[in-house]
């Protein structure tokens, strides 16, 4: 049996173990994430994210998850990756169902997020979750990137 736990990353080693997985995410990905300078934005972490969840699994992080402020009570979820090892774990599900918990309870009301159709399963999770596709609301250079919103009162 194992055990799947999600945490609030606070402690400088659960930071570092956020920080390593979504350097893991960048170099998982397909393209590169310099056109959100992402290198100046790790060399910041967690500066510019308002919360920052860890999965954990047998004690073991696993994933991560961070929440941007984008003001007038909407929030963006950022970087959402599960370790290789982990996914099919459910660990991705929860995380996000985590993350929209806890946005709501902060007072947003709407969540925003960007992905790649290429990513198939991270998108299909997000639509079993509610997101549904917007129009663009930053600047992503991919040809397959996918806008998607989902209102986090009925949540």
């Amino acid at each position: 049996m194992t055990d799947l736990t999600i945490e609030k990353a606070e402690s400088t080693e659960d930071l570092a173990a956020a920080k390593e997985i979504f350097r893991a995410f960048s170099e998982w990905l397909p393209i590169d994430l310099g056109f959100q300078d992402f290198e100046g934005e790790m060399a910041r972490f967690p500066e510019g994210f308002v919360h920052v969840l860890l999965a954990k699994l047998d004690g073991k992080p696993v994933g991560a998850v961070a929440l941007r402020d984008l003001g007038d009570g909407v929030c963006e979820m950022k970087r959402l990756y599960v370790l290789p090892e982990a996914q099919g774990t459910g660990a991705g599900r929860k995380i996000c169902e985590r993350l929209m918990t806890d946005a709501k309870a902060f007072g947003f009301q709407t969540m925003l997020l960007d992905s790649l159709e290429r990513l198939e399963a991270a998108v299909a999770l997000y639509r079993k979750l509610g997101f549904e596709d917007i129009e663009p609301y930053n600047f992503n250079p991919e040809a397959d990137v996918v806008y998607m919103k989902r209102a986090l009162e009925d949540f």
